[in-house]
């Protein structure tokens, strides 16, 4: 059973507004999905009579069934939406679910020992988990994410199981996801089912679950404290994921006014969409390129809808998150040539993977889930050149893929020149493997690097001299420059791309990569906010790549703004002591320049 409620608690059931942060924008409507935790709940032995062990028994392959079902259906969805290699992760779970040994010993010990069903499957699956925590094998300790996933819905489906509850399954109606914390794959496999908004206790805006439900357009608000147990399975809530408020059991006028912002939030769209071949040029000439952030290739539809010009950064490492095993070199150049042949003649950026960090990966060793601070440990390039042969692999998709267009190589996480070299040295190495292979390639392809760190801002202007372009990673910069982990709810206050001493790195950054005759490109989060378009443009950006959604705003603010009047701001910004005096000035400007932003889009066009 649920544990007892504080006074404190029972208060807060009877709250129906809630402020969290505004992490994907966009509203929606729907039942409540509380995605619960096994593990909160007791589970106690109870003894059963000799003539319900038949009973018992068929609980547990009822709820079994009921589970396969559910999976399958998962899978198929994911199958169709992302492609069928996205859904290896619902395969090795439905593998766990229909295991015959672990069928066969619980049944056993239901019949031998007069115990409850629910009870022996904890106490068994927990044996198999704690084994295979302690096992010598990589494989099997891989295995004990999906065995808990396994487990938890099993242990709820015996716990609740009832044909009330089956039918409650089937139900095609609208939901949004509610979870304590989210991941990345969450994120994939809930975006496929009726999911129409995620809601979670934890997370901020520069995590990667907010980039990602940014790069497939689905409202999330993050940060609400204690609200999977304040709100309940099955209830109507509203999220209008643009302000970051949920609603709970919303009278008919608060869902119709809703109704009423997400009809006005779609007419914009339209405006958008209609405009998405305007080209990106300031009111005195200045073109900046607009480009697309994106995270997987269903995203591509995005980026013709709302315009955008190439890739400016291409997040491949989801592909390695949901698979069983490492993708090979056929499977990485099926997904990149894809995208690749959608937008020939634009450049598109393929970032090699970047895992580590809030993006676990126990397929590349048990030591990326052992870090004391992830954020600054064992990621990114790091795990590239010290795995080689996972490094050329993918290279050599990448190089394929560039036959077919206007390919470039990103490389991440860089702190040292020396890292720079040998990665350098491991592309050529692909190219001669390709050269001999009689594979063909672009020879000359760019190869650059996501600028993170303050080791390689600090020495741009001498490493512009070994890359063809650097793009700015504004989310890694400012954690580092600042020192603050950009995941940690307790000091997020700290984070703030618009702190002097980041809009300074911005700007040397910048000028390094003028002085060495390079382009410059922000990739990170600040490229979205349309507040400090003005202010990247007059530092002299040649590229904003943003999140799709985000195209539509950040050309309209390039259109209407000039270049000039925009280097002028940006020294003036340079010369503000404190990010409280920058941030004032930087909304100043923009009221002054777009009082009526968002309610007269027609207008600026």
């Amino acid at each position: 059973m649920l544990e007892n409620k504080t006074d404190k608690q029972t208060e807060s059931d009877n709250k129906q507004k809630f402020h969290g942060i505004a992490s994907s924008p966009g509203i929606a409507i729907g039942r409540a999905n509380i995605k619960f935790s096994a593990n909160d709940l007791e589970i106690p032995s109870k003894k059963i009579n000799k003539k319900n062990i038949d009973k018992e028994i068929t609980r547990f392959i009822d709820a079994k069934e009921c589970v396969n079902r559910e999976l399958r259906d998962i899978q198929r969805k994911i199958s169709q939406k992302y492609g069928k290699e996205y859904s290896d992760l619902i395969e090795s779970q439905i593998e766990i679910l229909n295991d015959v040994e672990v069928e066969k010993q619980i049944i056993e010990t239901v019949s031998e020992n007069l115990l409850n069903v629910e009870y022996v499957y904890k106490l068994i699956i927990s044996e198999y988990i704690e084994l295979l925590e302690s096992s010598q094998s990589e494989f099997f300790r891989e295995r004990v994410s999906d065995i808990r996933e396994v487990k938890n819905q099993m242990l709820l489906k015996l716990i609740s199981f009832d044909e009330n509850n089956l039918n409650e399954m089937s139900s095609d109606e609208s939901k949004i996801y509610f979870a304590k914390y989210l991941t990345p794959n969450d994120i994939i496999i809930h975006s496929s089912e009726n999911i129409v908004g995620f809601v979670a206790e934890e997370g901020g805006l520069t995590s990667h679950i907010s980039i990602l439900a940014r790069t497939l357009d689905i409202p999330m608000v993050l940060g609400i404290k204690n609200i999977t147990n304040i709100v309940k399975t099955g209830e109507i809530v509203a999220l209008n994921a643009n302000k970051g408020v949920l609603l709970r059991n919303p009278p008919k006028e608060q869902i119709e006014k809703f109704k009423k912002e997400h009809k006005k939030h779609l007419e914009i769209e339209n405006i958008f969409i209609n405009h998405r071949n305007d080209p990106t040029v300031t009111t005195d000439g200045r073109k900046v390129r607009l480009a697309a952030n994106i995270s997987l290739p269903v995203e591509m539809d995005m980026v013709k809808k709302y315009g955008g010009e190439g890739i400016g950064l291409y997040r491949t490492e989801y592909l390695y998150l949901m698979k069983n095993e490492v993708p090979t070199e056929n499977e990485l150049f099926h997904e990149y040539s894809h995208i690749v042949k959608q937008l020939p003649n634009e450049k598109i950026a393929i970032r090699t993977i970047d895992v580590g960090g809030d993006k676990m990966y126990s397929k590349l060793g048990k030591e990326i889930l052992k870090e004391r601070n992830p954020f600054m440990g064992y990621r990114g390039i790091r795990i590239c050149l010290d795995k080689p042969e996972i490094f050329i692999t993918q290279i050599k998709a990448i190089l394929r893929a560039s036959h077919y267009g206007k390919v470039k190589i990103m490389i991440p996480m860089i702190s040292t020149i020396e890292e720079i070299i040998l990665s350098k040295e491991y592309i050529q190495k692909a190219k001669d493997i390709l050269t001999k292979e009689g594979k063909p390639f672009d020879e000359n392809i760019k190869v650059g690097i996501l600028v993170e760190t303050p080791s390689i801002a600090f020495l741009s202007k001498r490493i512009g001299k070994e890359v063809d372009y650097f793009s700015i990673g504004t989310n890694d910069l400012t954690q580092y420059i600042l020192a603050v982990d950009r995941g940690n709810d307790k000091i997020n206050k700290l984070f703030c791309h618009y702190d002097p001493a980041v809009i300074g790195a911005i700007r040397w950054i910048i000028k390094s990569a003028k002085a060495n005759n390079i382009k410059a490109t922000v990739c990170g989060e600040m490229a979205s906010d349309p507040i400090s378009t003005m202010l990247l443009v007059g530092l002299g950006i040649d590229t904003l790549s943003v999140s799709p959604i985000f195209l539509g705003p950040i050309r309209t603010v390039i259109r209407n703004i000039s270049y000039e009047e925009s280097k002028i701001f940006a020294n003036k910004i340079l010369k503000i002591q404190t990010r409280k005096e920058v941030i004032k000035e930087i909304k100043k400007q923009f009221d002054k320049k777009f009082p009526n932003w968002e309610k007269d889009y027609e207008r600026l066009f």
